[in-house]
């Protein structure tokens, strides 16, 4: 149990044990990521997986997030095993947050390539 984070409950010792217990028994359950405390349902991270994500910038987990497309104004929802990928695998900004659809970005990525052919033919 060393290095777990144990939050200020009180002088009490029956409670500082109580504590340490609940503590103990997050991390058995993997709902402790560095002496954080992952919500219920919540999909662990990894920090030192993540660039530029030193100190409070950290994701310690991911839940799904809900966004609406700049591009056709669908509803969707970007899942915590998405965010997960793009954050620790393809080392994306952990500042980004959804704005686009699938259809949407891969239509704005191919006028985007289309543009730059163009360029280079001139």
């Amino acid at each position: 149990m060393d290095g777990l984070y144990v939050r200020n409950v009180s002088n009490n010792p029956i409670k500082q044990k109580r504590e340490k217990k609940r503590l103990a028994k997050l991390e058995k359950a993997g709902r402790l990521v560095k002496g954080v405390e992952i919500p219920e349902g919540a999909l662990a991270g990894d920090p030192d997986k993540q660039v530029g994500a030193k100190g409070y910038a950290a994701k310690y987990y991911y839940v799904d997030i809900d966004y609406v497309c700049r591009g056709c104004g669908r509803k969707g929802v970007w899942t915590a095993a998405q965010q997960k990928r793009y954050f620790e695998v393809q080392k994306g900004n952990i500042y980004n947050e959804p704005a686009w659809c699938y259809e949407c970005h891969a239509e704005r990525m191919k006028k985007k390539e289309e543009a730059q052919d163009r360029q280079q033919n001139e």
